[in-house]
């Protein structure tokens, strides 16, 4: 990207000349057809395909994003029983081409935990702020802008992170997702591969993030953050134990107990009393 168009790229904002919930007919399922506008579709409800002229295929399900490029022969499938229900932004943009370039649908599925949260956060706020009058408008233009720019900077770094997987860098930012994702979903069954595709990386190389950041495993990082959950619905709360072990992830109470006493050296009922 040459530096004045890169320039225009950060600061000329998108025009949004809509901004609704949708739910989709059938009709788009069965024909293909075009956009006047660009379209950034945020899946509410429902589960979709997007199928390109090209013969290229996207799937998303609920809490995923899609981009459809103007002028874009394409065709939303989806169950018509079970319907199919869209936030979908449309705006016009000078740089939407060489945005449209290095942000594609394949990119926009590898979004990691975080940014993918933040997104979905900020269309949720814009919808609920936009109206057709003046300044709501160029508001939305502003948010938009900023979103749009969020997705494109995430795709960047997690391309610089791959690069730097095979020299030994780690990258600050990897570190504080892969925390923030274990602290919001530690309750669920999490592994390895699980993680590691949800922030663009391998296994092996995420599987050496935490030994030389933590100075432990995977495993025994999410066991720790477990516990210290455990710890504080102990302090806090009257649950039962089970109750606490299947809130913090443990499959099963005596494991828990198990592990809990490994850690602190004595079990739950007793450190609870």
């Amino acid at each position: 990207m040459k530096a004045e168009t890169e320039q225009d790229f950060w600061t000329i904002q998108p025009d949004v000349s809509g901004f609704r919930v949708h739910n989709y007919e059938n009709i788009w399922g069965q024909q293909q057809h075009v956009n006047r506008y660009d379209e950034l579709l945020y899946v509410l409800d429902g589960k979709c395909t997007l199928e390109l002229e090209n013969g290229m295929t996207f799937p998303a399900g609920s809490g995923d994003f899609l981009l459809v490029p103007r002028m874009i022969p394409h065709r939303d499938i989806f169950e018509p029983l079970r319907g199919l229900k869209i936030m979908m932004v449309v705006f016009s943009w000078k740089n939407a081409e060489a945005f449209f370039s290095k942000v594609t649908n394949v990119e926009l599925h590898r979004l990691d935990f975080a940014t993918r949260s933040e997104v979905r956060r900020r269309l949720e706020f814009m919808y609920g702020q936009w109206s057709r009058d003046e300044i709501s408008h160029k508001n939305a233009n502003i948010q938009l802008h900023a979103l749009l720019m969020l997705i494109y900077q995430s795709i960047i770094q997690a391309e610089d992170s791959a690069e730097k997987e095979f020299t030994g860098v780690v990258h600050p930012k990897l570190i504080q997702q892969a925390k923030f994702f274990l602290t919001e979903n530690y309750a669920s069954e999490i592994t390895l591969e699980q993680m590691a595709r949800k922030l663009g990386i391998s296994p092996s190389y995420l599987s050496r993030l935490f030994q030389k950041e933590f100075g432990v495993s995977f495993s025994a990082y999410l066991t720790t953050v477990r516990l210290e959950n455990a710890v504080s619905l102990l302090r806090h709360t009257s649950l039962q134990i089970a109750e606490i072990a299947y809130r913090c992830g443990f499959k099963d109470s005596s494991y828990f107990i198990k592990t809990f006493r490994q850690h602190y050296g004595k079990t739950p009922g007793n450190f609870r009393s």
